[in-house]
């Protein structure tokens, strides 16, 4: 997270670290799960706008990890916090993360949140091909990674 962090990515902050009762303690997210957001979409409509720019988020938030060589492992909606009042999106639980060049690790990133896409929120339409646009712009490895997609 910390790694993530410094690449650019915005994640909440780890104020401490009890090594005694093995806890941390990070900083609380006021907002809401992508996940909820999305699923709120299908029922009330979706706000093309909102679902753009949170696609572009996610793809951009995606591109500065994996040049930066950190895999997130677990990319889901349910790991995406959109911070209320400010709409910036927040990548949290990098409790699967790992580093790697590999484009074989990063496609299977991208693929794991593609599978959540579509098992979540099919009726969202195109979010996946919007966050793969943005990932493609802020990218400097794409071509090597969509050869695996």
């Amino acid at each position: 997270m910390t790694k993530a962090r410094k690449l650019g990515v915005v994640t909440p902050v780890l104020y401490g670290i009890d090594t005694v009762v093995h806890t941390l303690t990070f900083e609380f997210i006021e907002g809401r799960a992508v996940k909820d957001i999305l699923l709120e979409f299908w029922s009330n409509g979706i706000v093309e706008e909102r679902l753009d720019d949170m696609a572009a988020q996610i793809g951009i938030a995606i591109a500065k990890l994996h040049d930066g060589g950190l895999v997130h492992g677990d990319l889901t909606t349910s790991n995406m916090i959109v911070k209320q009042g400010t709409n910036q999106l927040v990548l949290i639980d990098f409790g699967l993360s790992f580093t790697s060049t590999l484009p074989e690790d990063k496609a299977v990133d991208l693929y794991v949140l593609e599978r959540a896409l579509l098992s979540m929120h099919s009726s969202c339409g195109d979010v996946m091909e919007k966050i793969l646009a943005a990932y493609r712009k802020a990218s400097k490895q794409w071509s090597a990674i969509s050869l695996l997609r």
